[in-house]
C-alpha cells in the first residue's frame, strides 16, 4: 500500500497523521511527489494528480482525504478516528473543520497568484469565513480534547497554515483555541508531519 503526498499539503498531512495515529506505518509506504508536475509518478495512479492519493493492496486508488481516512480506519477499527452516526458532535466538528481547511486553502492559493490576478472579493470572503469559524471553535474549545480524531487532526492541520497566511493573526483573539492547538501540535504524529515551507 502506498500514500502519495506533498510535504506542504494540509490534506496530505491529515492522511499522514492518520497513518501514524492508527499504527499503520509498517503497512503503508509513503512517497513524496511534486504536485502539478506533468511527469509525476502520481499521474500513473491518479489522473487528477491530487494529494493525498492512496494506492491500496486490493487495487483501488483512493483520493480525497476523508475517503482515505475512512479506509485507513477500516484497517484498524479498534481506534475510532473517523466519526460515525453514533457521535453527532464529532460529525458536526468534521464538517466544520473540513469547511475551515477548504476555505483557508482557497485563501492561501489566491494569495499565491500574481497580485494583478488575485480576487479581493475571494480573499475577503474567505477571510470572513475563517473568522466566523474561528469564533465558533473558540466558543466550543472546552469540548475539544487531545484525542486524535479526524476532526481534531483536520483542525490542527488548518491552523498550522498560519505560517503561510500572515494575514490571519488568530492567536491573540482566540487564546483557548491557541492553547488547544499548541498542545495538540506536540503529538509525535504532528511533529513529524510539519510542513517544510
Amino acid at each position: 500500500m502506498k500514500l502519495f503526498y506533498t510535504p506542504n499539503s494540509p490534506y496530505a498531512r491529515i492522511a499522514r497523521v492518520a497513518i501514524i495515529e492508527l499504527n499503520l506505518c509498517e503497512r503503508i509506504e509513503t512517497q513524496k511527489v511534486i504536485a502539478r508536475d506533468p511527469n509525476s509518478d502520481l499521474l500513473n495512479y491518479n489522473p487528477t494528480g491530487k494529494v493525498p492519493t492512496l494506492a491500496t493492496d486490493d487495487g483501488f486508488i483512493l483520493s480525497e482525504t476523508r475517503i482515505i481516512c475512512v479506509y485507513l480506519n477500516h484497517l484498524n477499527p479498534e481506534m475510532k478516528l473517523v466519526a460515525d452516526i453514533s457521535h453527532g458532535f464529532l460529525q458536526q466538528l468534521e464538517g466544520m473543520t473540513g469547511g475551515f481547511i477548504d476555505g483557508v486553502a482557497v485563501w492561501v492559493r489566491e494569495l499565491r497568484r500574481p497580485l494583478r490576478e488575485q480576487s479581493p472579493g475571494v480573499i475577503e470572503f474567505e477571510r470572513m469565513r475563517a473568522l466566523r469559524i474561528l469564533d465558533y471553535f473558540e466558543k466550543i474549545s472546552d469540548k475539544l480534547d487531545q484525542t486524535p480524531k479526524l476532526a481534531h487532526i483536520t483542525l490542527a492541520s488548518a491552523l498550522g497554515l498560519e505560517i503561510r497566511l500572515l494575514d490571519l493573526q488568530w492567536r491573540q483573539k482566540y487564546p483557548k483555541l491557541a492553547h488547544w492547538y499548541d498542545e495538540f501540535s506536540k503529538r509525535p504524529s504532528m511533529q513529524v508531519t510539519i510542513p517544510e515551507f
